[in-house]
């Protein structure tokens, strides 16, 4: 199994800070931080289980990169969207799960 780097696009950072400022419109800091750790820890678990997601065939994925692969979060409300570039995983988006139609 390789192991990746992590690297977060523009884009996707632009996106956890939009998804932070509106978690702290419903939860406390604390809420919102721990809401946010957990996505972060999934994020950093594709340096371990990247290759386990293969290209998908989702056109609304691959308008961020042609061979873009997704990875679901664990409450089905996020979708992670990222490729890999030779021993990095580049996140390019992460985006909520209702706005990627199926």
């Amino acid at each position: 199994m390789k192991n990746y780097r992590i690297r977060i696009s523009r884009k996707a950072q632009r996106d956890v800070e939009e998804l932070s400022d509106f978690l702290l419109t419903l939860l406390s800091k604390e809420g919102a931080r721990r809401y946010l750790d957990t996505m972060i820890a999934e994020v950093m678990s594709l340096a371990l289980f990247a290759d386990l997601y293969r290209t998908s065939p989702m056109a609304d994925i691959r308008q961020y990169h042609p061979k873009a692969r997704r990875m679901v979060s664990h409450n089905k409300r996020w979708v992670y969207i990222f490729h890999v570039e030779e021993d990095t995983v580049i996140v390019d988006r992460i985006r909520p799960a209702k706005t990627i139609a199926k």
